[in-house]
């Protein structure tokens, strides 16, 4: 057996190690848990830049899912998965029904449903795998590096 070299000069250094971290939570269909999820996505993320940009695509996300699937029915329940790397995934799993996620152009007169396209616009890459009547995942891959902006032509501010 060989003897292995366990020291690290940092935190910063111990905690963004080689390998990928990868963290799975889920959580009741109550609108509360939005919030629970997003103080999730941010104490896995403390302190890295990408912070912002996965706590505010968790709550988009999380919210599309109670909104507009058999999640926030009595019961129901949705599921966050998160993976530090370079990209960092979020992938939201729901209990699926009443349709699939659709990206729409944002309406400057509707007070919804700039969401998902917000998440559009700050993605490497997003897809939803599932169906209606299984639940689907939809998920996202962010660059690492990026901050919390205001994607150009979304028409109003993420972050204040």
């Amino acid at each position: 057996m060989q003897n292995c070299k366990w020291r690290y000069s940092t935190a910063a250094e111990w905690l963004h190690g080689p390998g990928e971290m990868r963290w799975r939570r889920t959580f009741s269909g109550q609108v509360s848990q939005v919030s629970a999820a997003r103080h999730f996505a941010r104490a896995m993320f403390a302190g890295d830049i990408c912070a912002d940009v996965v706590e505010f695509v968790v709550g988009e996300l999380t919210a599309n899912t109670l909104r507009h699937t058999r999640s926030a029915d009595e019961g129901g329940w949705f599921g966050v998965e998160l993976a530090y790397g370079d990209p960092v995934y979020v992938g939201i799993t729901d209990i699926g029904g009443r349709g699939i996620p659709t990206i729409r152009q944002p309406d400057a007169t509707s007070e919804s449903g700039r969401g998902l396209y917000a998440v559009s616009q700050l993605a490497i890459s997003l897809g939803i795998h599932g169906s209606p009547a299984l639940g689907h995942t939809v998920w996202v891959d962010l660059d690492r590096h990026q901050d919390l902006q205001t994607p150009a032509g979304l028409g109003t501010s993420l972050a204040s």
